[in-house]
């Protein structure tokens, strides 16, 4: 038993995680917090690990390569994905000369130009195959998993989410599950870029009331043009009047100070908590729909 063990270990690919003692038996300090300061370093070595291996390459340098065996020089085939350089990509990003390089200024970036750093590494980061001549991005699956390992003890815990690149301040688990799953092979892309785009404007770290308001419309405005058969698809379902589903669906937005500014509106409730609900039922009801026509092709 003890080798099997053994050869399990030995054989857990790079990003695998192992529960230690510690964790198994429930003695971790749950309250552990870290400050900004902490926060830096930690995101500096995880940086540092990632560049170590060449994988923010393609996004600082570009691909080059010999186009022949004959050629001495080498060509650039892709453009830097910071283009045109580094210095000026996160100079326009963030309105700030003190960013890049990131080993020169990570100590003083406030949280804002640390949390915009990240979501951009996360963005940007990719491998070259020079065997098949694509861009791969699996490596952004681990760069979240290590990100999130220290982004979770920041403050009240921070999150960033894996399918918007966006970081998100107590994301509720519900969401955080939800869009964990590969909504890729469910959604169309068109719907996917727009539930991302809810996402940013909803969960972002610096996100307004306002920004919450347009993130639910903006889920809202998914289903709008699929009224019709939304109605049919839920009633084959659930044998229930079909108005009565459209009615549920799109009384919130319309009538609870969201998508209008009448005097009809309803804002007599706590926002904070049934905005939260909002995002997961709009969220829920989209995935749903395309689940249920995936269903019946």
């Amino acid at each position: 038993m003890f080798f099997v063990e053994m050869s399990k270990n030995i054989n857990m690919k790079e990003g695998d995680y192992m529960k230690y003692y510690s964790e198994r038996n429930g003695l971790l300090d749950n309250g552990y917090n870290m400050d900004l300061n902490t926060l830096r370093e930690y995101f500096y070595k995880i940086y540092k690990y990632f560049n170590d291996k060449h994988c923010f390459d393609v996004a600082e340098k570009g691909v080059w390569k010999k186009l022949s065996r004959w050629e001495e020089e080498e060509k650039q085939i892709i453009s830097p994905l910071m283009n045109p350089s580094p210095e000026i990509f996160f100079l326009n990003a963030l309105h700030s000369s003190d960013i890049y390089p990131i080993y020169q200024y990570y100590e003083y970036y406030t949280e804002d130009q640390l949390f915009t750093v990240i979501e951009i590494l996360y963005d940007k980061i990719a491998e070259y195959d020079y065997e098949h001549q694509i861009l791969k991005t699996d490596v952004k699956k681990m760069f979240v998993e290590q990100i999130n390992n220290i982004l979770k003890f920041y403050s009240d815990g921070y999150y960033l989410e894996q399918n918007s690149g966006t970081i998100t301040v107590n994301v509720n688990s519900p969401i955080k599950n939800m869009f964990s799953e590969d909504l890729a092979t469910v959604l169309p892309d068109d719907v996917m870029s727009k539930m991302k785009a809810a996402i940013k404007l909803y969960y972002r770290f610096d996100s307004t009331k306002e920004f919450k308001r347009k993130g639910i419309s903006t889920l809202a405005d998914i289903l709008e043009p699929l009224r019709k058969q939304l109605k049919s698809i839920l009633n084959s379902e659930y044998e229930v009047n079909k108005d009565d589903h459209d009615k549920l669906i799109f009384e919130i937005v319309n009538n609870f100070d969201i998508r209008h500014n009448n005097l009809k509106q309803n804002k007599n409730y706590d926002s904070d908590i049934w905005y939260d609900w909002m995002m997961q039922y709009y969220s829920s009801v989209i995935i749903t729909y395309y689940k249920l026509i995936k269903e019946t092709e």
